[in-house]
């Protein structure tokens, strides 16, 4: 039974077996990456899952509308993905940038790709794992 409490709760509810779909797929693709990502910095492809991860993942729709007023046009404040993986589609809008070599840098829309990126739990969870190698190699 699908029950929404927003606009366009009969929309969604059509859409609900497509997302669940979506969601199944998006979520075999990040466990899928998860294993090269350990098996690329020299690790068991299932180190992150057996050591690190809880079995969690979140979809997230966002449509952020034409502003009439560019003025007026704002987005997130600059941050990191503090999550371990985002998958990211971008619709042909765009809006997405990063940061390289201290300069904010538009990333293209293609609409045959996904962005992939290394999040912040990535990074510590790999940090954490060479730290721990080096100290168990000085005893």
């Amino acid at each position: 039974m699908c029950s929404f409490t927003m606009p366009y709760r009969s929309t969604l509810c059509e859409y609900r077996s497509s997302l669940e779909d979506f969601a199944t797929r998006m979520d075999t693709l990040a466990e899928n990456l998860v294993e090269i990502l350990a098996l690329k910095v020299n690790m068991k492809s299932n180190h992150f899952q057996e050591n690190y991860l809880p079995k969690s993942s979140f979809i997230r729709l966002n449509r952020y509308p034409p502003c009439p007023i560019s003025s007026e046009v704002f987005g997130l404040l600059a941050h990191c993905d503090t999550s371990f993986l985002t998958i990211l589609y971008q619709d042909s809008v765009g809006g997405l940038q990063l940061m390289k070599d201290g300069k904010w840098v538009d990333v293209k829309p293609n609409p045959s790709a996904l962005v992939v990126n290394i999040g912040d739990l990535f990074q510590v969870n790999f940090l954490h794992f060479i730290l721990f190698m080096s100290s168990h190699y000085i005893f």
